[in-house]
């Protein structure tokens, strides 16, 4: 019991954070957010909605209203505090669902979703077809 309630303590500070950092923007759609972030370097549509469902499964929270320059490192590394392992679990998500392998040197230079879309799009370009 006490586990629990612990459990939903912590998931409702990161919401509340969370909900600081993204404080007044509008919520994207996956078509709106690949609209406005992805389409110009040709990333597929499905994409970008992937590696959003995959972030948002494992960190537990709406992404609806992340933007491409947001920093896992810097403003969202509030999810860190709460699960450390949880960057190992988005990139072996990541690898899975996709069917490629991001190595440390690029794991580490994901900061942004940019970075993370545009790491899986070039990784994912170079598989032999």
């Amino acid at each position: 019991m006490k586990f629990t309630c612990l459990l939903g303590i912590e998931h409702q500070q990161k919401q509340q954070r969370l909900e600081r950092v993204f404080a007044g923007r509008e919520p994207l759609d996956d078509r709106k957010l690949w609209e406005r972030y992805s389409q110009q370097n040709n990333v597929a549509p499905e994409t970008v909605a992937e590696v959003r469902q995959i972030f948002s499964e494992i960190l537990e929270v709406d992404l609806s209203r992340i933007r491409d320059t947001d920093d896992f490192s810097e403003e969202l590394a509030l999810f860190w505090e709460f699960d450390s392992l949880a960057d190992v679990e988005l990139v072996e998500a990541l690898e899975e669902q996709f069917g490629i392998t991001i190595t440390d040197a690029e794991a580490e230079a994901m900061k942004t979703l940019k970075d993370i879309v545009l790491t899986v799009h070039s990784t994912t370009a170079k598989l032999p077809a």
